[in-house]
């Protein structure tokens, strides 16, 4: 009976559009996890439509349904339990937060080079996707207990710490891209929250310029290091033709004194990594800036991404048809670079119609926001509306060489069920919101 009245007052608007977009993923996913001969993807690429769909991968598809179902169950509970109950455990969910951050760093599984999964008998989870739902609801009841008390900045200081302490241990792991997404949903929450806008935007353009100056600092050491290293390899090819004994003494003196220097400069350049960024996510940040100046490494991914998209044209190249993503030049395609398929196959037409249905979830999470009836769900919906946001944008922006490549996954529609289960419970936030909105009778 409960349920029936919920199910009535839902967003059905924002249900539809969610569901459409996790409908055209698995056909996306089925697509992109394909990988094909010459000869095979030739008989394919002329079969009909219909034809083509038996030919996706389902073993991937049918795995992304599990997800979903999962996910459609976790959000209904999320939708069946009132958010301001949600609101009253804000602690005991923070305290849980930090566990499972924390047991990552002790008995996490590592891959890609990083340590992010926990298993649990035949199930791999990732806490970091978990964290930002988690964070919306634990930051929204911490800004609700300070109304009116965050015109200052040293009123935003505990603010920063709510956030600061998981955004630190998610980067432990290394995870900047979900640091990033802490970062979005905290200005996001608040701006509707009451802070200064003249405020958050400086806050902002001093993160903007440390970032830079981090990088400039960089390059120079790098460069200096670097340059000390062609120092050093001349200098060893001209001692190995120097014939008088004078001339030798001359150059071990000064390969001495230049590898000197290069230990000064390496040790450096050793500090900054150790202190602030690693090598990888330095370059990882700004390779997109220039990917043609390492084709064949960092910048790799971008450079066949935008040879993916742009060879899309405006109809695109047909289901089964997109030769970067099925003769495997595009790197995990049914993940982060996912709209890249989207982009190949379907062209300017369909990248537009996917975007335009992340814009009306986007638009339908902003009305909630707008409508709801306390600061609490305000800020919930205004959370999961930033992270949803940023999320599109990154992932999108990096598929077109315009954002630094982060590996944020694209919501309900890149492959993974952590990912999944998350946004599905975050869209379950949304309408528990929405639904609530009036005083319901039960």
């Amino acid at each position: 009976m409960v349920y029936r009245r919920i199910v009535r007052s839902i967003d059905h608007t924002l249900v539809f559009a969610t569901g459409l977009v996790i409908l055209l993923s698995l056909v996306a996913i089925g697509s992109a996890t394909l990988e094909f001969t010459d000869e095979s993807f030739s008989e394919l690429k002329n079969l009909f439509l219909p034809l083509r769909l038996l030919h996706l991968d389902y073993a991937f598809v049918l795995k992304q349904v599990l997800w979903v179902l999962i996910g459609l169950v976790v959000m209904a509970l999320v939708l069946y339990i009132p958010y301001e109950d949600l609101a009253k455990h804000a602690r005991g969910l923070y305290i849980l937060n930090l566990l499972m951050l924390v047991a990552v760093l002790f008995v996490g599984r590592e891959a890609l080079g990083a340590q992010r999964w926990i298993q649990v008998g035949p199930f791999v989870f990732q806490p970091s996707e978990f964290s930002k739902l988690i964070l919306i609801v634990t930051l929204a009841q911490f800004l609700v207990s300070r109304e009116g008390r965050l015109q200052r900045l040293r009123d935003l200081l505990p603010v920063f710490v709510h956030v600061g302490v998981p955004t630190l241990l998610v980067l432990k792991q290394p995870d900047l891209g979900t640091s990033m997404v802490f970062v979005a949903i905290m200005f996001g929450m608040l701006f509707l929250a009451g802070a200064r806008p003249s405020t958050l935007a400086a806050l902002l353009g001093a993160g903007m310029a440390l970032l830079v100056a981090l990088f400039v600092l960089h390059a120079h050491l790098h460069q200096a290091e670097a340059l000390l290293e062609k120092q050093l390899l001349a200098l060893e090819e001209e001692k190995k033709t120097a014939v008088a004994a004078p001339a030798r003494e001359e150059l071990n003196k000064k390969y001495e004194e230049v590898f000197r220097e290069y230990q000064e400069a390496s040790r450096r350049h050793d500090f900054f990594h150790r202190h602030t960024l690693k090598e990888y996510q330095v370059t990882r940040l700004t390779i997109f800036l220039d990917p043609k100046s390492d084709l064949l490494g960092a910048g790799y991914h971008i450079w066949q991404s935008l040879i993916a998209v742009g060879s899309g044209g405006f109809w695109g190249k047909g289901l089964l048809g997109g030769t970067q993503s099925h003769l495997t030049f595009l790197p995990i395609r049914h993940t982060d670079f996912i709209f890249s398929v989207v982009g190949e196959e379907a062209g300017f037409l369909g990248s537009v119609f996917l975007l335009g249905l992340f814009l009306l979830i986007l638009y339908r999470g902003i009305r909630i926001a707008a409508s709801a009836r306390d600061l609490l769900g305000a800020l919930m919906a205004g959370g999961v509306v930033s992270m949803f946001a940023f999320h599109v944008f990154v992932n999108v922006g990096m598929t077109i060489g315009i954002m630094p490549v982060v590996g944020i996954p694209l919501p309900f529609f890149s492959y993974g069920g952590s990912n999944m289960i998350m946004n599905l419970a975050a869209l379950g936030l949304l309408l528990n919101v929405y639904v609530r909105r009036r005083k319901i009778l039960f």
